[in-house]
């Protein structure tokens, strides 16, 4: 069913057009995914059943994502992975992408629109563009763009001895209407706990414990906010 949207979001899409809540975070144009050189303190080695997995969501320009060039305390806001999907009962990659789209629209995460797109992830020695797919603008989320919500994207699926597996980067954001229509960076540990549990409550999909990536940046000029270096895994058998 199609959201009605308010007055006031009509008129901020007219005025300022769909890029105004989702700004561009990238420093360079879009490069060719096959020229990508993942860096090897950027990579957590054999997670069991799953592998190697990059730790960092990766933009157009193939470099590590920033919430939106979002600084919190003069500190670059690094986007880290932070889910885990290993789907055992999908034979093949199509089955693996229509389970997967079918189980976030049944959590109440169904693609939506006025994001940022285009990422990617790594798993495994190659890039994976994200899910959802089609359409520009489009992310997982549980909320229309004009109010706080849960939201990300999904990368995959890679395929691995025991079948299929999805990374996911996830967070939440706050709309801010003035001085200007943009949405800030609220938590990573919210809406990956509440993916997880609406995941396990109404799909096949089950949380089967964590994963510390040690994906967690504290540093003067990097941080992952509240981010604590792990990432749920969510296991379907059936």
């Amino acid at each position: 069913m199609k959201v009605k949207q308010p007055w006031w979001a009509v008129l901020v899409v007219s005025a300022l057009g769909f890029t105004a809540c989702a700004p561009a975070n990238e420093t360079g144009p879009q490069r060719d995914p096959a020229a990508y050189q993942i860096a090897p303190a950027d990579v957590f080695k054999s997670v069991p059943e799953v592998g190697d997995i990059g730790m960092w969501m990766i933009t157009k320009s193939l470099e590590n994502a920033t919430w939106l060039g979002e600084s919190l305390g003069g500190r670059t806001l690094r986007e880290p992975i932070n889910v885990i999907v290993l789907d055992r009962a999908a034979k093949t990659p199509e089955e693996a992408t229509s389970r997967l789209l079918d189980a976030m629209e049944k959590a109440g995460y169904g693609p939506k629109n006025m994001h940022s797109d285009g990422y990617s992830g790594w798993i495994n020695g190659r890039l994976y563009t994200q899910q959802p797919a089609n359409g520009k603008g489009l992310a997982f989320s549980d909320a229309p763009w004009y109010r706080s919500n849960n939201h990300g994207r999904m990368f995959g699926p890679a395929k691995v001895a025991g079948g299929f597996v999805f990374t996911g980067a996830f967070s939440r954001e706050d709309f801010k209407l003035l001085p200007k229509p943009r949405h800030t960076y609220n938590s990573f540990v919210t809406t990956r706990e509440d993916l997880a549990e609406q995941l396990t409550a109404k799909t096949s999909f089950k949380r089967a414990g964590y994963v510390d990536l040690k994906n967690m940046l504290d540093t003067a000029a990097e941080t992952t906010a509240n981010h604590d270096g792990k990432a749920v895994l969510l296991v379907a058998e059936q």
